[in-house]
Order: C-alpha cells, then structure tokens, then sequence
C-alpha cells in the first residue's frame, strides 16, 4: 500500500535564518541540519530507506509569522511558495507542499492560498499557530477561512511557542529544560488554539472547512470527553455551539502520526477519532522516517484500518492534487 506522509518540514533561507532550532542543530546535529534544508538525494534516500512513497513539505516553524514587517511578510511568503512549487515540480510524483502564509495580513494570507493552490499546484496551506499573539478565532481571518472552504484547500495548523504571556506565567521557569516546546508546551498551545476555534462557532460558519493537527491530535482525543461534559460551564455562552465541541473535531478536523509514536496514544486516538481521521505523518527531520514507517506498520490494527491511515485517508482529503498512482483503489483495479 502507498505510504504518505504530510508533516514533513524543510527550511530556506532567508526565512529560516536565525531559527532557533536550526542554529542548535548547527551545533549540535549537523546531519540533522543538513536533512532539513536539503529537498533532493537526501530527502529521497531516507524516504526511500522507509518506504514513504510521497511526502507533502512545509517551511519550517515559525516560517514567515513571526516578522513585524508585514509587507516584508507577504512577499516572503510568496516567494517561499514559489520555490517550494519548483521542488514539488521537478519531482512530482514524491514531493507535494504547504503553503506558508503571512497571516499578519489575514487578506493577503487569503489571496496566497488561492495563488498557491490554483496556480502553483500546492495541496493547502500549513499555519504555525498565532501570529505575535494573535490567534486565528479573530474575526479578522474569516476571509481566510471563507477561501480555504470554496477551494477545498485543507489547512495544517501546525504547533508555535506559546503566547508571550503563557511563556511568563507557566513556562518561564522551566525554558532550559524546553518545558514550552514538544514535550508539552507546543501541544497544550495547539489544543487550545483547535478550542478557540471551535468555541468561535468558526465551523458552524464555514461546515465544510477541513483541518489537519498532527501529534495524535495536540491532547484533544484524550480530553474530548470531558471538553463536551462542561463545555458552558463558565455560563451562557453568548453564542452556543449548535453542536457539542468533539462532534467539529471529529466532523472538520483531521489528525496525523507526526512525532507521537506512542503505541497507547494511538490507540485513543483511533477509538476517539475513528480510522476514517487519521492520517500517517513522521515530523521529518526532527522524527526519524524508519521510526514513524515501523511504528505504523507494527501496530495491531486491521489492514484496511492501516490502509486508511497510510494513504487512503489523505487521498480522500487532498483529491486529485496528490499523484494519481497514490490512489489504491486505482492500484486495486490494475491488479
């Protein structure tokens, strides 16, 4: 079966320059550095050393969303975007891409994923969290969000360092042991952002938006029981759901394997979200392709289950911009 993954991250310059992760690679993983700006030979080979036949890129975290020139921002983007698109066209049928977006400007963000998509050929957009505290329930995205549903263009919203003020009242202490980064602090944040937007009423604005999170789904699987129990229990709310909040989750969001190879996680994950909503992803480079290909095919589940979740999945989510030859039900038909 075709194997897909779609959080796999690269970094380019001059948007990557100064990256605080990339800068402790340079030091302290070379290998690992050289992997994350390389979209040629290497890539292909640990792709191939796994069995991953497409992998869909994105520009590394926070991209262009942390600049205070917001038209310096927009044109980044853009030419980010466009050179994404040269890789993806020089190897069509292994490299797919995210967009990056400037969401400092929610309109321009709007207007570069339709570019991105229309025109460059790229499969949605990947957003690194807020942008300088500003999270993406603000009215001001609506336009954004409007587009992303008339083009069917999923988007990735992808983990960032937590809001300014969360890093002073919970992290601060605990920065030298990267309390605030994956082991905790970029779940917590991406969570509560997929709650801001839920509790906005944004997908009973906009139904058919999809969404992707990665981690086995930033804690929310875990916790969808109890977010539904009390969900109001602040009050009335001032503009009610229609629906409680797990039924968007499961209705408007999609979550993938990335960097969470854990083998219990998985299994809530899949009980809570059902196979139909899980999609196979590895966090290429900072997770290992080998770990993420061993982790999904070792684990006890039935093989269409597998099948969903190694391609199917994202097939059925991304349509007729991923390669032909990923589709199984057209491999089925020639065998």
């Amino acid at each position: 079966m075709p194997l897909i993954a779609l959080e796999e991250h690269f970094a380019w310059d001059p948007a990557s320059v100064g990256n605080p992760v990339a800068t402790w690679l340079k030091s302290n993983d070379p290998l690992a550095l050289e992997r994350l700006y390389d979209r040629g030979p290497l890539r292909l080979e640990q792709m191939d050393a796994a069995g991953i036949d497409f992998q869909i890129m994105s520009l590394f975290d926070p991209g262009v969303q942390e600049s205070v020139d917001v038209a310096a921002a927009v044109d980044l983007a853009r030419r980010a975007n466009d050179d994404l698109a040269e890789t993806v066209r020089a190897n069509p049928d292994r490299f797919g891409g995210f967009a990056t977006l400037a969401t400092q400007d929610p309109d321009a963000a709007a207007d570069e994923l339709e570019r991105s998509v229309t025109d460059l050929g790229l499969v949605g957009a990947l957003i690194n969290g807020h942008c300088r505290g500003r999270y993406l329930d603000d009215p001001a995205y609506e336009g954004l969000f409007e587009r992303a549903e008339a083009l069917g263009a999923p988007i990735y919203l992808h983990p960032t360092t937590p809001h300014p003020a969360v890093m002073d009242a919970w992290f601060a202490p605990y920065v030298g042991q990267g309390l605030h980064l994956a082991s905790w602090g970029f779940a917590a944040e991406a969570g509560t952002h997929v709650l801001r937007l839920i509790y906005s009423g944004l997908f009973d604005k906009f139904p058919r938006l999809r969404m992707i999170i990665g981690h086995l789904g930033e804690m929310l699987p875990f916790a969808a029981y109890r977010i539904d129990r009390y969900y109001g229990l602040g009050g009335t709310p001032e503009n009610p759901l229609a629906r409680l909040p797990s039924e968007y989750l499961l209705d408007n969001f999609y979550v993938t394997t990335s960097g969470n190879f854990c083998p219990p996680a998985f299994s809530c994950t899949l009980d809570v979200m059902g196979a139909d909503r899980v999609m196979f992803s590895v966090d290429y480079p900072m997770d290992d392709n080998q770990d993420g290909a061993t982790f999904l095919s070792s684990f006890p589940m039935d093989d269409g289950d597998r099948r969903k979740v190694s391609s199917e999945n994202a097939v059925r989510l991304f349509g007729d911009r991923l390669p032909a030859y990923l589709n199984a039900e057209d491999q089925n038909a020639k065998t």
